[in-house]
């Protein structure tokens, strides 16, 4: 699989979320298919999850663009 560079030095997690993007391009899941929801802590303010959003996604496209 080829990967963006720098990818090694990328936190583990979004290193899976992108992987996860990848593959579902793979099996023909939509972009819009993304597992991860938006959510926001107890006082509104925003959590990581727009972060694996973002990865799950680039690795989506990264895929689409035939890149992967």
């Amino acid at each position: 699989m080829n990967l963006p560079d720098r990818y090694q030095q990328w936190n583990p997690a979004w290193r899976g979320a992108f992987k996860k993007g990848i593959q579902a391009h793979r099996d023909g899941l939509p972009l819009s298919a993304c597992p991860y929801e938006d959510k926001r802590k107890p006082d509104g303010r925003l959590s990581w999850s727009r972060a694996f959003i973002t990865a799950w996604r680039d690795g989506w496209k990264w895929s689409s663009n035939g890149n992967a």
